[in-house]
């Protein structure tokens, strides 16, 4: 098994993210690189067309994807990509937001290496993400989990070779964004397991706040949001547990 490597998002632009991304290399039980993140303000409108079609797949996600969203995804890709080009069993893909317990983390290291036969694609969610699911696996009081309904956020995953070559080859193009799509199991062919609690924390609020979402939308769009939401996520539970039927 090849040694496990970690790739951290980062956008060189967001130079105050900068210290929390050394922060978590330093804190990592293995090797790290920093993955310069698509920068979504950049694309052209020959890569925005290519990259993300909207209501591709059902069920249909009910909003736009912005720039830096589409940015996002198209970084995740490139880190599946390098997974697949040095030849890794399995990665650790972050984005820049996370932040770790160094001997917590080491402990959700060594179950991910204990138990890869049963996983392809794990989360490391931020410890406030409450889980539950079936336990498929215990040790030195984590778990690994699959849960009833997959979790969002993908700030922390382990990610095998075998998930990454299926996601490469079902997400071009996209049509949401990478948390959501990474629930449609039924789609990518890919069951998203757990392992908590992780070790692993989301410092977004510490560095400013999402670099994803604009910070001032007007009233409608916020309302809007908060109306379609639920509904997609109540949307999202039916179909996952469909799939899930032998």
């Amino acid at each position: 098994m090849s040694e496990l490597k970690a790739f951290i998002i980062h956008l060189a632009r967001s130079t105050q993210r900068r210290p929390q991304v050394e922060r978590l290399r330093a804190a990592l039980p293995c090797p790290s690189e920093i993955l310069d993140a698509t920068d979504g303000a950049r694309l052209t409108a020959g890569e925005l067309e290519r990259a993300y079609v909207r209501h591709a797949r059902r069920p249909r996600y009910p909003f736009g994807l912005n720039r830096a969203e589409i940015g996002v995804f198209l970084s995740h890709r490139a880190a599946w990509r390098r997974i697949l080009a040095e030849g890794l069993d399995y990665a650790l893909v972050f984005e820049d937001d996370a932040e770790i317990d160094a001997a917590a983390f080491a402990r959700t290291c060594a179950l991910a290496r204990e138990t890869q036969k049963l996983w392809t694609y794990a989360l490391a969610p931020s410890d406030k993400t409450r889980i539950r699911g079936e336990v498929l696996a215990q040790g030195e009081g984590l778990a690994l989990i699959r849960p009833e309904n997959p979790p969002l956020r993908a700030i922390a995953q382990f990610v095998t070779a075998e998930a990454a070559r299926k996601l490469l080859a079902v997400t071009e193009p996209f049509d949401r964004p990478i948390d959501t799509f990474l629930q449609m199991s039924w789609v990518t062919g890919v069951e998203l397991l757990a392992l908590t609690p992780s070790g692993v924390r989301d410092a977004s609020a510490a560095l400013g706040g999402s670099t994803i979402q604009a910070r001032s939308k007007p009233l409608a769009h916020k309302l809007a949001r908060e109306i379609g939401r639920p509904f997609y996520r109540a949307q999202v539970r039916l179909w996952h547990a469909f799939a899930k039927r032998p």
